[in-house]
């Protein structure tokens, strides 16, 4: 998450905080254009859940990375139908794949992508669920294992919010790769309502 702040605060005219203590979002929320959230820690807090959906709901900007995407959080449900469309509930033994970047789908953030990248990462196996919001996927990964195919980059076609979703994101080895830099800070500009550079 440390790398991730270091690559963000290389977006011009960004300023980037960080907090574990997730009793903080409540406070912040207002504050901030991207709430950056990558945590499999509980959000117990009732204010810091609400503000989290009030953000989304306001217009702004969610970006949910790698733990976030996971089925954390048995009593509040609305989370992940609401905002991320679903969620893993498992994932592929920690090792290399490929990612394919979608080319029928342009997006301000896989744009500049390669086509194929390979990235030694956790490979989430995402579960629509077919009561929530709908994916628009962008990028998807390979198991190497069993040959499934899953979502790993998305838009939560949430109706007011600028959701990008990233299952990608387990470690140092991950955060360093130039494609998923390049991914993550077109994704926090895109979810700040700010078009990447071309």
């Amino acid at each position: 998450k440390l790398a991730d702040v270091e690559t963000l605060r290389e977006l011009p005219g960004a300023v980037v905080a960080y907090t574990e203590n997730t009793d903080e979002i409540a406070a912040a929320a207002p504050f901030v254009d991207v709430l950056y959230l990558s945590n499999n820690k509980p959000i117990g807090n009732a204010a810091s859940r609400e503000a989290v959906f009030k953000h989304a709901q306001s217009g702004k900007g969610l970006l949910l990375i790698h733990p976030a995407l996971w089925y954390n959080w048995s009593d509040w449900p609305q989370y992940n139908r609401d905002l991320v469309g679903g969620g893993a509930k498992s994932h592929d033994r920690y090792g290399e794949f490929e990612v394919t970047v979608l080319d029928e789908v342009k997006s301000p953030l896989t744009a500049g992508l390669p086509a194929t990248f390979k990235i030694s990462d956790e490979l989430y196996h995402y579960d629509r669920d077919a009561a929530g919001v709908p994916p628009l996927v962008l990028a998807t990964g390979k198991s190497p294992k069993d040959g499934r195919v899953f979502p790993v980059v998305w838009l939560s076609q949430h109706r007011e919010g600028r959701i990008a979703c990233v299952t990608l994101g387990h470690d140092g080895q991950a955060h360093s790769h130039p494609a998923y830099q390049k991914l993550l800070k077109q994704a926090a500009l895109w979810a700040g309502g700010r078009e990447p550079a071309k």
